[in-house]
């Protein structure tokens, strides 16, 4: 086999070099994709301030850094992270670019990771699904927000290509590889539980279609009988919708679905083949390709660090079955919450006005894959749809989570790319190609309005809980108030928060030595030179020493509740204008979460000295 660098080159122009070595172009394509990536992602990074959850995996990250961390607690995820963070923390220093940093490496991880599918992908399939998940407005804006989602979308997208090239080429580290991600995936977010069952679902929805293929080659006589379409799909998404659409209706606890789809999955396996023939067909073959203590291995593996990163680093033994048991049971526990009061649908209108070229070019892929099966089109199908169904079941809904439906939508994007390309010689395709330039341009705007200009901004649909301005300019109007008054030989100027709003003062607050914690029951004792607090806590008209505070009231987190049942009004005029200009249609759901800041007269009067000096 002659490799490509023997190949000589006549000159250095793109073609040729497409030509002659097609692979290296493709890594040179696909790593100018990454480094505008990651430049796109640094770009501003510093400027929003931190959102509701990013200030609580930076405030745990910095108190791993400080040796006071008390390990696992499924209400904030897993662990993994906050460590990866206080390593940005401890070589960077803290700062909102160092907290983001984990989930942009992730992001631009994410784009580089179909290079490793490129043979069986082809280019264009590559090249395309980097492109999604470099430029996407979903895509970039939540690989620039630090929570943990970024991470966990990388995560699952490596199982899935050493799945590929487990399947492709047996190799004995590859099972090991995999025990790896899956353990840093339960030590990121619980959503790897619904990770594992998508997988397990596509590979008993495999061996379903694989059992059909060897009884259709023996009764008709005729190798391929089904290569022209897929079993797969039907045989394993419609066992699970029906699965879900029950658990919805008769709100049947979690394992009962789970136990619901495993059943009917089973019984169409069974009815394909027996146990014996399921031992002979293709996909367990493959995985037998690996010798028994390469898979024990991998579980030795997963489990050190399993253990490892649960147990914080082996000094909480408790930490290791709390990561088996605690996720599953809160998560569990939080399903009949519905947390952001979503509906089921959440995801149909959310990635769609975001995404609406992918959602059309993943269309023309699915339709592709439909007609041309190949093992990781049915994959990326498989896991897109199943992730769909999983996260419009699941009861907490939220933008963040419409990454991980994204990224297997960014492959059958690139499938869809890849037909267009093919027939781009047609005459018809001239109209096409004017139609998909203006959805491009108008994408990336969208991108660039979402990540750049409304970055968090509550009327796009991709921002909830985010921080305001006000609150940062407080922050930093007491830190500098703290520098002048101790540089004049001033005592310090201290600062009581209301424990109601912890969240984002934890971060915010963390090594203020002038700081102290009140509430409702406490109130009457707060004496600060300032007082942060809920209005209804009632702290500032409580405390004797408040009662001379000058009292604003300002807002902490503003956010828009959009009344989807009446977008309608006017015939879809309510989604245009948004669409334009992101002009709300029911601007008496534009609200804010509040805090009044109480400031004494000591503070006002060092202002004023400070001003004037």
């Amino acid at each position: 086999m002659t490799r490509e660098r023997d190949v000589p080159l006549e000159g250095w122009r793109p073609a040729e070099l497409w030509r002659r070595r097609p692979e290296t172009s493709l890594a040179i394509a696909v790593g100018a994709m990454a480094v505008a990536g990651l430049v796109l992602r640094l770009v501003e990074l510093a400027e929003r301030p931190l959102h509701h959850d990013e200030s609580i995996d930076a405030w745990y990250s910095w108190q791993f850094l400080e040796g006071t961390f008390e390990g696992y607690d499924p209400v904030y995820h897993g662990p993994l992270r906050f460590y990866l963070t206080a390593a940005f923390f401890w070589v960077f220093g803290e700062s909102h670019t160092t907290a983001r940093m984990v989930a942009v490496l992730a992001g631009v991880g994410l784009i580089v990771l179909p290079w490793f599918l490129r043979r069986s992908l082809g280019p264009a399939v590559t090249l395309g699904a980097s492109a999604v998940l470099a430029f996407s407005p979903i895509a970039l804006y939540m690989t620039r927000l630090g929570r943990e989602d970024s991470l966990t979308a990388f995560i699952t997208l490596a199982m899935m290509v050493v799945v590929v090239r487990l399947l492709d080429r047996p190799r004995l580290l590859l099972p090991a590889l995999f025990g790896f991600l899956l353990a840093a995936g339960f030590a990121v977010k619980e959503t790897t539980f619904i990770v594992v069952f998508i997988f397990g679902g596509f590979f008993l929805a495999l061996l379903a279609e694989q059992a059909a293929q060897r009884n259709g080659e023996g009764r008709a006589n005729r190798p391929g009988r089904f290569a022209r379409w897929s079993w797969m799909l039907p045989a394993g998404l419609v066992p699970m919708g029906i699965a879900f659409g029950v658990s919805a209706y008769y709100e049947a606890e979690v394992f009962v679905t789970l136990g619901v789809y495993g059943v009917l999955m089973a019984m169409v396996i069974l009815m394909q083949a027996s146990p014996a023939q399921i031992w002979d067909l293709p996909v367990v073959r493959a995985a037998r390709g690996v010798p028994w203590w390469g898979w024990a291995l991998a579980a030795v593996v997963f489990l050190f660090f399993f253990a490892l990163w649960f147990t914080v680093f082996f000094t909480n033994s408790a930490g290791f079955l709390d990561g088996f048991t605690e996720g599953i049971t809160y998560w569990r526990g939080e399903q009949d919450t519905n947390r952001g009061s979503e509906p089921w649908h959440y995801y149909l209108y959310t990635i769609g006005l975001y995404e609406y070229l992918v959602c059309i070019l993943a269309v023309i892929g699915t339709v592709h894959v439909f007609r041309n099966p190949t093992f990781v089109g049915q994959f990326m199908v498989w896991t897109a749809v199943a992730s769909w169904f999983s996260y419009s079941w699941a009861s907490e809904r939220f933008p963040w989570l419409a990454l991980h439906i994204v990224v297997p939508m960014a492959f059958l994007a690139g499938y869809g790319v890849q037909v267009l390309w093919r027939a781009r010689r047609r005459a018809w395709m001239v109209p096409v190609w004017v139609v998909l330039a203006g959805l491009l341009a108008s994408t990336l705007f969208v991108s660039w309005r979402s990540n750049y200009v409304n970055q968090r901004d509550p009327r796009e649909l991709l921002t909830q809980v985010h921080t305001t301005h006000d609150y940062v300019d407080t922050v930093h109007r007491i830190e500098a108030l703290n520098e002048y008054s101790k540089s004049v030989g001033e005592a310090p100027v201290t600062v009581a928060v209301d424990t109601a709003i912890s969240v984002p003062n934890l971060w915010y607050f963390r090594d203020y030595e002038g700081r102290q914690w009140t509430d409702r029951a406490s109130a009457q004792h707060t004496s600060a030179d300032f007082v942060l607090a809920l209005p209804e806590s009632g702290i500032a008209g409580a405390a004797p020493d408040l009662a001379d505070h000058q009292t604003t009231r300002m807002p902490l987190r503003d956010w828009w509740a959009p009344q989807f049942e009446s977008y309608h009004d006017g015939w879809f005029s309510g989604w245009g204008n948004w669409l334009m200009d992101r002009e709300v249609w029911n601007e008496g759901t534009l609200g804010s979460t509040d805090f009044d800041l109480s400031v004494s007269p000591r503070a006002l009067a060092l202002e004023a000295r400070m001003g004037g000096s």
